[in-house]
C-alpha cells in the first residue's frame, strides 16, 4: 500500500491530528539523544489507546509496513 493511501487510513484510525507528514513535525521524532544519527521517519503515529495501536498494527501487518516503536526518545 503507498503511503499516499495509508495515510488516510491511519487518520481515520488516529484522527488527523495524530498523524504526523510534514518534514518540520517528524523532524524532532528522526533522533534521539543516545546517538548522532538522524533518520526522518516517512510518518510519525501518536495512539492514545491500546485499541488504536491494534488498528494501527494490524493495518501496517496486512500491507506490509515496518513500524518502529519509539518510547521516550
Amino acid at each position: 500500500m503507498p503511503l499516499e493511501q495509508v495515510i488516510p487510513a491511519l487518520q481515520s484510525i488516529l484522527g488527523k491530528e495524530y498523524v504526523l507528514v510534514e518534514e518540520e513535525t517528524k523532524n524532532p521524532y528522526a533522533h534521539d539523544h543516545t546517538e548522532n544519527l538522524h533518520f526522518l521517519p516517512d510518518i510519525v503515529i501518536k495512539p492514545r489507546t491500546a485499541e488504536e495501536i491494534s488498528k494501527v498494527m494490524k493495518l501496517c501487518q496486512e500491507h506490509q509496513l515496518v513500524v518502529t516503536p519509539r518510547g521516550a526518545g
